[in-house]
């Protein structure tokens, strides 16, 4: 008589010898993509048998050391990328003790049913698109059925080491003698401030579906000096085209290093709190130039003097150009050769370090061209703007040691990192459920995928199978 064992390997040789008949039968009739369909499900019936007889192998681990009187034997429910299948486990307990089962521990079972590989597999479609269309997706491909709840749940349990997992994840010495920094905000819809509208009532004029929530996004990078002139910064792209105004801020070869991008819902003490500890980890000796490039917000600019050491702060050329092509047009008229000309002159002045210049002569032609009151009212709005920025406007120091002074890393951050995902039609998230996938999303963009799950699983085996916790 067969014992489990030797019935599990019959049972995976029936499988692989049921494979390699249809090979030389009913599938000679069909087409190569249909044979290779059919050869996929009939691999995930034989791994199944296989990963059966793995568990069968292993025993139960009644024979296994245990501080405890045997108790009963147990079934878990465990859901492989294969199909379903039961773990019977030996478990340990006596009255006025937390009971044990060595082999779970043994096994690193997860706590959730769903197996780490399964996990990771899921949560690699739900950081990129839906939980809805990722479950679909994983039930076509696997032909497993995982809610749409599950997922979410999923995530959150998947992003639970993320915050460990960047601190103390090994880092490759910086060789770039810039480390950069960028902050921006960015909003997502909450699901909380969702305001369902009555059936078959219109929104009134300026109501919104829902309210948004401002996330801090960052990034941290390295970066080779590029120093360039004034004549580097600013070009006319076309005759035809003479509105453009390209701002070149890079060449071949000079682009971000180990860029690291986070992003957050617990507010920006908590964001830059994040982004020193990754400073701190690429440049503990604090041997780097260290720059911050801000979009203007005073609250950002006093959080990086508060959290960040030795950072000059400097004010992103994007958000400034947008101000003076506002200013040009109370002077010319807009898409004109001579609101481009205009723009250049002052763009030249202040990269040359004549910001306080730049805005008297402002001041000076609107007064002489008879500008209205309320015109200039509006135009000092961005030209106090720039008053108050000055101490981070010179462009002409920074163009010199080769410093970036545009914000294009943070712009392309907000849109890959935040928009991609959380702005996908019909998304109203949860703070903790937006929370969740940002952290997890964040760790596939910095190409950290699998470096993060063999964490985050040796991490959740101490936590799941810790002595002073019930396995």
């Amino acid at each position: 008589m067969l014992n489990n064992y030797e019935e599990k390997i019959a049972g995976a040789q029936e499988v692989f010898d049921q494979i390699s008949r249809s090979l030389s039968g009913e599938l000679q009739n069909k087409e190569l993509h249909e044979v290779e369909e059919v050869l996929f499900q009939s691999l995930l019936k034989l791994g199944l048998s296989f990963l059966n007889e793995y568990i069968e192998k292993k025993g139960t681990g009644k024979n296994l050391k245990a501080d405890l009187p045997y108790h009963k034997l147990e079934n878990w429910k465990y859901i492989s990328i294969f199909g379903d299948m039961e773990i019977p486990n030996a478990y340990f307990w006596e009255k006025g003790s937390k009971g044990e089962s060595p082999i779970k521990k043994e096994l690193n079972l997860p706590k959730q049913h769903f197996s780490y590989l399964l996990q990771k597999w899921t949560q690699m479609f739900c950081v990129d698109i839906s939980h809805e269309k990722s479950r679909k997706n994983i039930k076509e491909i696997l032909g497993i059925d995982i809610w749409s709840g599950q997922t979410e749940s999923i995530n959150s349990s998947a992003s639970d080491s993320v915050d460990s997992f960047y601190q103390n994840r090994e880092i490759e010495k910086q060789e770039e003698p810039i480390l950069a920094v960028q902050v921006d905000g960015k909003g997502i819809i909450m699901r909380e401030n969702c305001k369902k509208p009555v059936s078959g009532q219109r929104q009134k004029k300026g109501e919104k579906n829902g309210k948004k929530k401002m996330s801090t996004v960052t990034a941290v990078y390295g970066i080779e000096r590029n120093i360039r002139d004034v004549d580097d910064i600013i070009r006319q792209e076309t005759e035809n085209n003479t509105r453009s105004l390209t701002v070149v801020d890079s060449k071949a070869g000079i682009i971000p290093q180990n860029k690291v991008v986070r992003a957050t819902l617990q507010g920006k003490d908590r964001a830059f709190e994040k982004m020193a500890i990754e400073v701190n980890l690429r440049d503990p000796e604090n041997n780097k130039e260290r720059i911050a490039l801000m979009d203007g917000e005073k609250a950002l600019a006093n959080k990086t003097k508060e959290h960040l050491t030795g950072f000059t702060i400097i004010l992103d050329l994007f958000h400034v150009m947008e101000r003076l092509w506002a200013l040009s047009y109370f002077f010319h008229k807009e898409g004109s050769t001579d609101a481009l000309k205009w723009v250049r002159k002052y763009l030249r002045m202040f990269l040359t370090g004549k910001v306080g210049y730049a805005i008297g002569g402002i001041r000076q032609s609107a007064k002489k061209n008879g500008i209205r009151q309320s015109k200039i009212d509006a135009m000092e709005k961005h030209l106090k703007y720039f008053e108050i920025r000055k101490q981070y406007m010179k462009y002409d120091e920074y163009l010199k040691k080769g410093y970036p002074i545009g914000s294009g890393v943070i712009e392309g951050t907000c849109r890959s990192l935040v928009n991609d995902r959380m702005e996908l039609s019909g998304m109203h998230w949860s703070k903790n459920g937006a929370e969740n996938m940002l952290e997890l999303r964040s760790i596939k963009i910095n190409g950290l995928w699998n470096k993060y799950w063999d964490y985050h699983i040796s991490r959740q085996k101490n936590e799941i199978y810790d002595e002073s916790k019930v396995a």
